[in-house]
């Protein structure tokens, strides 16, 4: 009797964490279609069961007075999310109505989402977000996270290298043209046996210019411009740590799309 009270109450305790964790694709603003929803998360399970990496999406059309970060930080807690002692994982809030934005990192996230790995990430999703692509920003948090984790499994973290890659690869490709150009430059003015001439003369028939009206053109004009001031409305640079109601930690980095 002792053994299935046992069990009961271990089936009671922790049977609701497992049911509300599973659900990883929260989608409470109802952005996404019931196809989007099964794709994302079909997506996000997948990525939770090859890294031991919870990725949670919740989209609000409001959180209140609460704030984003104090809001998303104690809905990954209260539901149970993140794998392992330290709760691995990361949630993305969406909140339409106020247009905020917050990543919130738990476990080892905190390390593996550099300033660098959440540049990229931040950047992509805020490029979708602010088109109106609400399914292509939260693929985007998925894709780039599945990235970051894929080096993490080879003993690498992101970093300005990868981000700049494609950079780098169109300088690469600019210096090569470069030296290209001024290599066939070369030999075009050494096959180039004619002399130019630094004078009109030398190009004028005798007698053949007469001039008949002579007047004054100006041909230059400046023009003063003052920079306009201007403010921007994407999002906050913040990484800090941040402590949520469980008293458990996070990083987290958001603002305004």
């Amino acid at each position: 009797m002792k053994v299935r009270y046992f069990w009961a109450l271990v089936f009671f305790v922790f049977f609701p964490v497992f049911a509300m964790s599973s659900e990883r694709i929260v989608d409470n603003a109802g952005l996404l279609s019931a196809e989007e929803r099964a794709l994302l998360g079909g997506i996000a399970n997948d990525i939770a069961s090859s890294f031991d990496f919870d990725l949670v999406i919740v989209t609000e059309r409001n959180v209140g007075n609460v704030s984003p970060a104090s809001y998303v930080a104690n809905f990954f807690d209260n539901r149970g999310y993140g794998f392992g002692r330290d709760r691995d994982g990361m949630i993305f809030l969406h909140v339409t109505e106020s247009r905020d934005y917050f990543f919130s990192i738990s476990g080892r996230g905190i390390e593996l989402l550099n300033d660098a790995a959440l540049d990229k990430l931040e950047a992509d999703v805020l490029r979708q977000l602010g088109a109106g692509n609400n399914f292509q920003a939260y693929r985007a948090f998925l894709d780039n996270s599945e990235t970051f984790l894929k080096l993490e499994a080879r003993g690498r973290r992101y970093n300005a290298i990868h981000r700049w890659n494609a950079a780098l690869l169109a300088v690469a490709w600019l210096i090569a043209l470069l030296i290209g150009f001024g290599t066939a430059q070369f030999w075009k003015k050494g096959m180039n046996t004619a002399l130019p001439q630094s004078k009109a003369t030398a190009y004028v028939v005798p007698g053949s210019f007469n001039l008949q009206v002579q007047k004054d053109s100006f041909l230059y004009s400046t023009v003063t411009k003052t920079k306009r001031q201007s403010q921007s409305s994407s999002g906050g640079k913040s990484g800090a740590l941040l402590t949520s109601a469980s008293g458990r930690h996070h990083k987290g980095r958001g603002g305004k799309y």
